[in-house]
């Protein structure tokens, strides 16, 4: 699916700041040997692609830089997709971006340390058909499918995590994501039994609840309801989840003026 332009924007220019941030390398064999190759460390201009730095992956200096240049072919890769796929869909280039994004208004403080600390697999109503995916026990069929449209986002999540508020019910949302490149995560019900009419009793109070207690749809919480148990919709979900993320960036974090280049190339 393609992604709002504040969100494609922004997944960049985050990205563009990691890496300039952080050692750039690569792996090769040389002389029988697995070596890493370092041609960029932040604040030395003496190491260059002429004056790469050489270790083998068994010395000391070699296990340190390993674990920098594998994040940092991770993100590279992530930033070259992004950028190849702005420059298919635009004729300009992506704005620049103030971080970090300031959020308008935020009751529950839910920035990255809120999603780091929440605590996951805290619902308390038992499965009555558990489904297996991964290292997760889901309770549906249909929070299997949300989930695989969040690692296809690569949205990061917690299942089933812990509310931050006196929670009589045990009330727990079936996900809470993290869109860190901004600071914020957000809640996720997927809604999937509405022609059950005690499943969709115990939904009605749980809107409630998460609307009385300041959770507001598409900024703290988002809905995605099915029509029935059978039918889930990847797009709608997919949609939602984006739409939350656009929305949860100030129109004020994207300096028009400064349509830049990326400065990071090989």
């Amino acid at each position: 699916m393609r992604l709002p332009l504040k969100v494609h924007a922004v997944k960049i220019r985050y990205r563009e700041q990691l890496l300039q941030k952080m050692p750039h390398g690569k792996f090769y064999d040389y002389r029988g040997k697995r070596h890493v190759f370092v041609f960029y460390i932040p604040g030395d201009p003496s190491v260059t692609k002429q004056t790469a730095k050489r270790f083998t992956l068994t010395s000391k200096q070699g296990k340190i830089y390993a674990k920098h240049i594998t994040q940092y072919i991770k993100v590279k890769a992530e930033y070259d997709e992004l950028l190849v796929d702005w420059r298919a869909n635009y004729t300009f280039e992506p704005p620049m971006v103030k971080f970090p994004i300031k959020q308008t208004f935020d009751p529950h403080l839910m920035d990255n340390k809120f999603f780091e600390r929440a605590a996951d697999n805290t619902g308390e109503m038992p499965a009555k058909h558990p489904v297996y995916s991964g290292d997760d026990i889901l309770k549906s069929k249909n929070e299997q499918f949300g989930k695989d449209v969040l690692c296809d986002l690569g949205i990061p999540y917690k299942y089933e995590p812990g509310l931050d508020i006196e929670n009589p019910d045990d009330f727990a949302p079936d996900f809470l994501l993290s869109f860190y490149e901004i600071d914020r995560c957000i809640y996720a019900e997927i809604c999937g039994m509405t022609d059950d009419y005690d499943y969709s009793r115990r939904t009605a109070r749980k809107i409630n609840f998460y609307s009385r207690n300041n959770y507001r749809q598409g900024r703290e919480i988002i809905y995605c309801f099915m029509h029935d148990k059978y039918n889930f919709d990847e797009e709608c979900f997919a949609m939602l989840v984006l739409g939350a993320y656009d929305l949860l960036i100030p129109d004020s974090a994207l300096d028009w003026d400064n349509c830049l280049p990326p400065s990071i190339c090989e």
